[in-house]
């Protein structure tokens, strides 16, 4: 790449600023406001309004708001400073200085006086890409790059800016050119061309990040908290979609309207047992080769109902499994009607639309196909009119899939903007638009949530690399996000699938993707034990929807729903890195911590490595009311099936709502607050109609709670002011009672309740009868349940204590409600609370680390056992506690890093010194051999963004897989063979070739290689023998014993599906 010159002139012009560099390019600057800025070098000297789309057809903007579109004064006001040896233009808030001889850039922020951005490098091109590169400090953190499959934080990391369609860890399947820094700057690479971001991988001191294209193009937002940045780059781009109501529960999805149900044995594979006791198996038209069989349909009006998307809904119904809507059409091919016309399938919709709604549950549909008539006046059966899916047969949703999609980029984004204009039109703002979508870029935010692709369920893999994708997406501006239960494909047994449900009650999208797997995937699919456990963690969601509800309204104008660990915390460093990575904070109040580990043979459930930030907080166990202190990593937390690590900070307010199933059967006329008091806080209740887009007109309200108590563990007065409700919205009901449940220790003889400084007379009694049957009361109940669906699981553990206080119904929008409490008191036992030095206590002897138990990337530590006690280790400064036996493994290291580490024994009375430290370097990098730069070409097409020299580039985020339309071609009984030529760049001894597969070793997969060698690549060696390998996704070894080469021909000659995929082919030199 040449880099730009020098600057020989700026000059300010009527709408921007013009660079000229020494070397030919020409570059604006365009202040949009004063703190937003885009820079645009251009070395044809050629200005575009709009990045060139992937294609002409692609009318779809990554930016909503034009530059024309902003305010002049900023750009008007703002100053050009000229010196010897730079250029500078400011504004009222930040100061853009140009290297007259480098020709780079610094930002600095004139409010806190830091410079927050500083080119290392001046800007670099050719005809193919532009790099930006910036310089990084130690403390400095970036975030964003869009769904980043298993990742969030990416210091040190390299990422790409692409779509690889590549659904497991790893992968990218909605990229994102945005990204921010945690010293205050984000950028937005206005392009939508590929790229490719390193954040530190090859040099800790610098940035780059590379876009195909000649042109640097780029919007940047300067401001030191990230709600400020998400909120310039919403401005830019378009708000996020805010879910309505229904889309917080399950939506079920499969195909009712295409497949056949053949009677089958029992023990046959897929066999399904019905209603009317007998066992059936589902197949594709094309599947049935003769047989007898039941054709599905969404209304069950052809002697079939067990096999309709009614039947579905029902069972639903049976096993009081919340459920808020239905996609009865997610199939190739499917369709939801059998009538000659498209006209009479849209009112067999209709009627299926409108029995759903009466349950409660509102219809989507799936898009695999042009959303309007080829010609409206004549429409064909098999066609799709989305304007009378919506006005006529009311359906509410969209899920558009890769067939509809594309390959993402401009065309993504061009197909979800037309659905949703389209939508809008014919939904005449009454429904608020809501689509799902895959492969999205900047902007798909404002049209649609994400979810993460199709991936195999039933194995631990698949729960723990969705985590860092949950928190990276909202960090990307993407905070609507999903992905289906217990995946689509695969499936086994119970545990996977319990665990899925439990941690996605705290994320904004379930999607229950059912009729894929090996296993139906419903939250009624296995034991009595699993669907107990299901049902009660969907009752716990339906119960959070007023918190849920109003952190949903909150991401669509500030920090995201699923919130890594320092938006809440950020000034402490665990949460920017991969500590935290396995948990988030769902709003401001809730911890989440979801178990992503299979439990060892004959042990209990444990769930390990859960930071509770801020040693001066106390976090209490949801379920359980058992408290913490916080500033320490927990361990072995005890987690049975039933119960998954959920923590509440102390001094949270959580809006509830009673149980129930769907939006229809929310009490309107009851508010529910669960209050866990400590000190002052505050809480907005956010609500509106839940359904429609009025909520932009002004149609909506909020209710702020006050609570001012005593600190947590201590005891005095608690005042709480309910404020009046502010706003109103359609059919808003406005005479509701009110329920307060305080955690507390003990009762209390007496309480004042007043309604705007009136009195309210509030009866004590004793049973939860009476409380349940009295208008005005107050009750101290010690068995209180927060989740009672899980009492069988749970028993006494789940009891807890609470002061249940209850007023009768007032208009909330005329009524101010105090209720001050005397002597009130929440004192109990915190765990980890007492660090006073106990001279009692020994010091952990033989304190020490095997050298066979240090990796690359992971440290093993032992000491000699000490009864009576636990332990806490120290590492780099962070307390790992809770540690019940003498010994501890980390992992996550870098290679060859040194790490320091203590030890101390700790129980109720206190803790011991800590014991002397340990240095500890891991091993040196594993790939510290393999050969670099090495070239491969390929017989056959790849998929694009999956091309062969992904295998070998040394990314453990890459993949390599032929084109997805073209399976069968490793096949040598057709004389097919797929062949991979490699170039090593030199002549070397090779010790062994490596080959890594996929991750689920899906299609592709190698099973059978020959290969051969040269040195020159005229003189071959013979071809090998067949060389067969497992069907599995460990690593692959074929040892060379040596032998000098350069060339290397490998024939694949047999693959899962006939494809070829891998994520690595290494060559290693002998050491």
């Amino acid at each position: 790449m040449e880099a730009i010159g020098g600057i020989s002139a700026i000059l300010k012009d009527d709408t921007h600023f013009l660079i000229e560099y020494e070397t030919g390019e020409a570059a604006r600057l365009y202040i949009l406001n004063s703190h937003v800025f885009k820079y645009y070098m251009s070395p044809s000297g050629n200005f575009l309004d709009y990045p060139v789309p992937n294609n002409p057809s692609d009318h779809a903007k990554i930016n909503i708001k034009k530059i024309t579109d902003y305010e002049t004064k900023s750009f008007e006001y703002s100053v050009l400073e000229t010196t010897d040896e730079y250029y500078a233009v400011y504004t009222n808030k930040i100061m853009i200085r140009f290297d007259k001889k480098l020709g780079t850039m610094t930002v600095r922020d004139m409010r806190n006086n830091k410079e927050v951005l500083k080119e290392s490098a001046p800007l670099s091109h050719d005809s193919n890409a532009t790099k930006q590169t910036l310089y990084q400090h130690k403390d400095e953190y970036y975030f964003g790059g869009g769904m980043q499959n298993g990742r969030f934080t990416h210091k040190g990391e390299k990422i790409e800016i692409c779509n690889s369609n590549n659904w497991v860890d790893g992968g990218v399947t909605s990229p994102n050119p945005f990204y921010w820094s945690t010293y205050g700057y984000g950028i937005l690479r206005n392009t939508w061309q590929p790229g490719v971001y390193d954040f530190g991988s090859k040099d800790p001191s610098v940035i780059e990040t590379t876009h195909q294209g000649e042109d640097f193009d780029a919007f940047f937002f300067i401001n030191s908290n990230i709600i400020d940045i998400l909120n310039d780059y919403y401005e830019l781009t378009g708000h996020p979609i805010f879910m309505p109501e229904y889309a917080f529960y399950e939506s079920h999805l499969n195909a009712f309207n295409r497949d056949y149900w053949v009677k089958v044995d029992r023990d046959t594979p897929g066999a399904i047992l019905y209603e009317d006791g007998l066992y059936y198996k589902c197949f594709q038209p094309k599947e049935m080769n003769g047989k007898d069989g039941i054709l599905e349909s969404l209304n069950g009006e052809k002697s079939n109902y067990q096999f309709s998307a009614r039947a579905m809904i029902g069972r639903y119904q049976r096993h009081d499994m919340p459920l808020g809507w239905f996609v009865p059409n997610d199939g190739y091919g499917c369709g939801y009607g059998q009538t000659d016309s498209l006209e009479g399938d849209i009112e067999n919709l209709k009627q299926f639309a409108d029995y759903a709604r009466g349950k409660g549950v509102e219809c989507a549909l799936w898009t695999e196909s042009n959303l309007e008539p080829a010609n409206p006046n004549q429409p064909k059966k098999g066609e799709r009119d989305l304007k009378k899916e919506v006005a006529v047969a009311g359906v509410v949703a969209l899920k558009c899939d890769v067939a509809w999609i594309g390959a993402g980029y401009s065309f993504g984004l061009n197909a979800v903007e037309k659905a949703a204009n389209i939508f809008a039109k014919a939904a005449k703002h009454t429904t608020r638009i809501m689509i799902i979508t895959v492969d999205g870029w900047a902007g798909t935010q404002r049209h649609a949530g994400v979810w993460s692709g199709d991936q195999s369920g039933g194995q631990w893999e698949y729960i723990r690399f969705h985590i860092p994708t949950y928190i990276g997406s909202g960090l990307s501006g993407i905070p609507v996000v999903g992905s289906d239960m217990d995946g689509i494909y695969g499936g086994h047994g119970k545990y996977v699938n319990v665990r899925d449900y439990q941690w996605k009650t705290f994320t904004p999208l379930q999607l229950n993707m059912d009729g894929w797997g090996k296993v139906q995937k419903t939250p009624f699919s296995f034991d009595e034990e699993a669907k107990r456990i299901n049902r009660a963690y969907l009752k716990l969601k339906s119960m959070m929807m007023p918190y849920n509800y109003t952190i949903a309204h909150e991401s669509i104008h500030g920090l995201p729903m699923i919130r890594a660990m320092f938006l809440e915390f950020p000034d402490e460093v665990i949460g920017y890195t991969k500590d935290s990575q396995y948990q988030y904070m769902w709003g401001p109040h809730v911890l989440v911590a979801p178990v992503y580990k299979e439990k060892a043979a004959d042990v209990d459930w444990v769930r390990d490595g859960v930071y509770l930030p801020d040693s001066d907080q106390v976090w209490i166990d949801f379920l359980t009311g058992e408290k913490y202190q916080g500033g320490k990593i927990w361990n072995y937390l005890k987690t049975p099936l039933w119960r998954m690590p959920v923590f509440i900070k102390d001094g949270a307010i959580i809006p509830m709502a009673n149980p129930n199933n769907n939006p229809k059967e929310i009490r309107r006329d009851i508010r529910i607050y669960n209050i866990y008091p400590n000190s002052e806080s505050n809480f907005s209740v956010y609500e509106d109609d839940g359904i429609s887009s009025e909520y932009l007109d002004g149609q909506h309200a909020s209710t702020k709670i006050t609570v001012i108590g005593p600190q947590s563990n201590e005891s005095g007065n608690l005042l709480i002011h309910i404020h009046k409700t502010h706003g109103e919205y359609h059919n808003m009901v406005k005479e509701r009672s009110t329920l307060l449940r305080i955690m507390a220790t003990k009762t209390v003889e007496h309480l004042k309740v007043a309604i705007n400084d009136e009195s309210v007379q509030i009866l004590r009694v004793k049973t939860e009868d009476e409380f349940n049957l009295a208008d005005d009361a107050y009750y101290f109940q010690e068995d209180f349940l927060l989740n009672p669906y899980l009492n069988s699981f749970g028993g006494d553990e789940l009891e807890q204590k609470f002061l249940l206080i209850k007023v009768h119904k007032v208009d909330v929008t005329t009524s101010d409600l105090h209720v001050k409490i005397k002597g009130f008191e929440n004192r109990d036992q915190v765990k980890g609370s007492n660090t006073t030095v106990n001279h009692a206590l020994e010091v952990p002897a033989g304190f020490t680390a095997r050298d066979d138990e240090v990796t690359p990337t992971s440290v093993t530590l032992r000491w000699e056992t000490t009864k009576g006690v636990y332990y806490e280790l120290e590492r780099d400064g962070v307390v790992f506690t809770n540690i019940l036996n003498p010994q501890f493994t980390f992992e996550g290291f870098a290679f060859d890093s040194e790490h320091k580490f203590r030890v101390r024994s700790a129980n109720l009375g206190g803790v011991s010194k800590w014991s002397y430290y340990i240095l500890i370097s891991t091993k040196e990098d594993p790939q510290k051999y393999a050969i670099k730069n090495v070239k491969v070409v390929c017989n056959i097409p790849c998929e694009p963004s999956q091309e062969v020299c992904k295998l070998t580039d040394g990314d453990a985020s890459s993949i390599w897989h032929t084109r997805w339309a073209k399976p069968d071609q490793a096949n040598p009984q057709k004389g097919k063979v797929i062949s991979l030529n490699f170039d090593l760049d030199g002549i070397f001894e090779i010790d062994r070739l490596e080959y890594t597969p996929r991750e689920d070793a899906g299609n592709g997969t190698i099973l059978q290689i020959q290969y051969r060698h040269s040195t020159d690549g005229k003189v071959w060696s013979s071809m090998s023998t067949k060389i067969n390998w497992e069907h599995d996704e460990t690593v692959k070894n074929i040892p060379m014993q040596g032998i000098k080469m350069r060339f290397i021909e490998l024939n694949i000659l047999d693959t899962i599906g006939g494809f070829g995929s891998g994520k690595h082919i290494l060559f290693y030199k002998k050491d």
